[in-house]
């Protein structure tokens, strides 16, 4: 298949996915299923006929041409199945003759195509048999190696590489077309998953992207809570200092109460009591010792409850401290690892917070700043939005009032265009009689271009009237006079043309036929020197020559009389014949070929190969057993005129012999053996070589 081809095909191919072509049905390749015994006959008898494509009529073939030639999508052969009128003809009923349409599997609506290329053929078992039908029943014959024979004798054949297969490498590429196809389907269902997949996707990241900002919202909402409870906690930690300050002062209290009141019951208990001095000197002694250690005592519990007290005022400026600093502190770190986690920022100290506060209290002072300079663009805005709006209202008025207008001028167009319509309408009758009366000079219209409407519309009426009486003469026949007349000079001038070229085609044929003739004449006197002078080599004692035979006389001549006995051209030449003497040198005794013997026969023969050869030399020549009718002197003269050849002109000769004469001039000789059903050949010196053949030629 052609690259032109190629392309309408894959052009149709594109046409029928996209629209709708139910006329077009496919090429005879993809439409017909073969046995693989019968697939080489059907590849050569089909041929480029394979591709042509079968279409239901000649509308569709038209439409898919048209298409082609406007998308310059190639070129493709239809075969309209409408169109096609097959040739019945009456193949032999036989074992050996089977016609191939029946080996052919197709669908029966495309019968006529399959008649119209393979109604004809016969599947035979060899050429013999294929030839007979043909010329009996005038058929086409070919056997199953796809060797072809037709009515007219001519035959076709020889070696078809089985891998080069037209049909398999249709199936071939219908088989991956479809496979291409299915997985084309599977990408574009691939990428609409894909595309559902990015959708949702894109779904989820919009919900996410909602639910981080509601998240924004959450922790912008957060701060001033946070700050909130950061206050309220500080003022509750505050309010429970108080509460134990004021508590443990309350114990104090009521433990010194406890202990006043227990003097107070103890005193009143003495007082109530006689006093009376009833102690002992010793008692009295002992009782100054006691008052003395309980002065030492005493002076000690003021000195400890003075360290004691320090120590509680330093506890208690430690846990002021606690509270009030280290505990803020605390609950301050808390509160921004909560932060950094919720928000992502990186953990700073106290300080940094510090300054992250006074950042923050300066972007609110700019932030109250900008929104009171946003608040005052609001009102400018609002402004402008009011004053806006009041020349919306002006434009809406204009616009109603436009409208009305457009709404008069669109009446005015609807019944221009109506008159326009009246007015296309009279314009084309009055064209249609213009038309009708032929061709008009120029003169007319510069005559009638500035006249009035109204004596035009008058003239107009008189000619109308006048010509009421020549309604039936044909108006054209002047027009069509002058047509007629060009066309015939026209015709005139392309016959003149054609007789121009015939007479220069018949010269160009005289003078190539004259060329043809004298080639043929050249080479013929070249090969009937060559052949004399390798005659004479050959038969020193004799004499031969080529005759030309002409169909006039029916006389032989020799090819080397003078031209002037060359009586008519080459088209009067019927042959060429040998005439030789094998024991004179004199004409008048030499022999024609049929009167010759064998041996003589095969000499000229061979003379007839080395002029050949010598008027125009080959760079192999292989002989098989030519010296095998020859006598001795003869054998002897071919082997040392192999030799001459060989080393003058450098051809290689290929021999296969039993005599010995061409054995000793050979440069190189092989030997055939047949043992065990196989043939084996071996390079030989040449005296084993001669040992052989001599075993050969002697008498068993």
């Amino acid at each position: 298949m052609d690259g032109a081809t190629a392309r309408g095909l894959a052009t149709i191919r594109r046409l029928k996915q996209e629209n709708d072509i139910p006329g077009a049905y496919g090429t005879l390749a993809e439409l017909l299923e073969v046995s693989d015994a019968y697939r080489l006959p059907v590849e050569q008898i089909a041929g480029a006929s394979l591709f042509h494509y079968v279409v239901d009529n000649a509308d569709t073939a038209t439409y898919l041409a048209d298409a082609l030639f406007r998308q310059r999508g190639g070129r493709v052969t239809f075969m309209p199945l409408a169109q096609l009128r097959p040739r019945q003809i009456n193949l032999p009923r036989s074992n050996d003759a089977v016609p191939l349409l029946s080996k052919i599997t197709y669908n029966p609506e495309y019968e006529k195509a399959f008649q119209q290329v393979f109604g004809k053929v016969v599947v035979c078992p060899n050429l013999t048999v294929a030839g007979q039908y043909a010329r009996s029943h005038g058929v086409d014959g070919i056997t199953a190696e796809g060797d072809t024979t037709n009515k007219r004798g001519a035959m076709t054949g020889g070696y078809i590489d089985p891998r080069k297969s037209r049909l398999q490498a249709v199936q071939s590429v219908n088989k991956w077309r479809d496979n291409y196809e299915e997985k084309i389907a599977e990408s574009r269902e691939i990428r609409r998953q894909v595309e559902l997949k990015d959708q949702e996707i894109t779904a989820a990241m919009s919900e996410l992207q909602k639910l981080e900002q509601k998240l924004r919202q959450a922790d912008d909402s957060f701060g001033p809570l946070r700050h909130e409870l950061r206050n309220k906690s500080v003022h509750l930690e505050n309010e429970r200092n108080h509460l134990e300050a004021a508590i443990k002062r309350r114990e104090g209290v009521e433990k010194n109460m406890n202990v006043f009141l227990e003097d107070v019951a103890g005193h009143e208990a003495e007082l109530q009591t006689d006093f009376k001095k009833s102690l002992t000197a010793a008692e009295e002694r002992q009782l100054e010792e006691l008052s003395d250690s309980v002065q030492e005592l005493q002076k000690q519990w003021n000195e400890a409850s003075n360290a004691r007290r320090s120590l509680e005022t330093r506890k208690q400026l430690l846990e002021g401290d606690l509270r009030q600093n280290l505990q803020l502190k605390l609950d301050q770190l808390n509160s921004q690892a909560f932060e950094n986690s919720a928000s992502g920022l990186s953990s700073g100290g106290l300080k940094e917070a510090q300054r992250e506060l006074k950042k923050a209290q300066k972007a609110l002072k700019a932030v109250e700043a900008s929104l009171q300079e946003t608040q005052a663009k609001m009102d400018d805005i609002q402004n402008r939005l009011d004053q806006m709006a009041v020349d919306r209202a002006q434009r809406e008025q204009r616009q109603q009032e436009l409208s009305e207008r457009i709404e008069k001028h669109k009446k005015r167009m609807d019944k221009s265009l109506r008159q326009k319509a009246l007015w296309t309408a009279r314009a084309a009758e009055l064209a249609k009689t213009i038309r009708d009366l032929g061709v008009l000079p120029e003169e007319a219209f510069d005559k009638y271009e500035n006249m009035e409407e109204k004596t035009i519309t008058s003239k107009l009426r008189r000619v109308n009237e006048a010509l009421k009486k020549y309604k039936h003469v044909n108006k054209k026949a002047f027009e069509q006079y002058n047509s007629f007349t060009t066309q015939q000079d026209q015709l005139m001038k392309r016959r003149k043309e054609l007789d121009d070229s015939q007479s220069s085609i018949e010269e160009l044929v005289e003078h190539l036929d004259r060329r043809k003739d004298e080639a043929i004449e050249r080479t013929f006197k070249q090969v009937s020197k060559e052949f004399s002078t390798i005659f004479g080599k050959l038969v020193p004692a004799g004499h031969g020559r080529l005759l030309i035979q002409r169909r006039t006389d029916r006389r032989q001549e020799p090819a080397d009389d003078s031209e002037g006995e060359n009586r008519g051209a080459v088209e009067n030449y019927i042959g060429v014949g040998i005439s030789v003497s094998f024991n004179s040198k004199h004409l008048d005794e030499q022999q024609k070929i049929q009167q010759l013997s064998g041996g003589q026969k095969s000499l000229c023969a061979l003379c007839l190969i080395f002029a050949l050869q010598a008027t125009e030399s080959s760079p192999m020549v292989i002989f098989d057993e030519v010296d095998a009718n020859l006598d001795a002197q003869y054998r002897t003269a071919v082997a040392a005129l192999l030799d001459s050849i060989s080393n003058e002109i450098g051809t290689q000769f290929i021999c296969t012999t039993f005599r010995p004469e061409i054995v000793h001039v050979a440069d190189k000789c092989y030997g055939v053996t047949f043992v065990n059903k196989t043939s084996t050949i071996d390079c030989v010196p040449t005296d084993d070589a001669l040992k052989f053949v001599e075993g050969q030629a002697r008498p068993n």
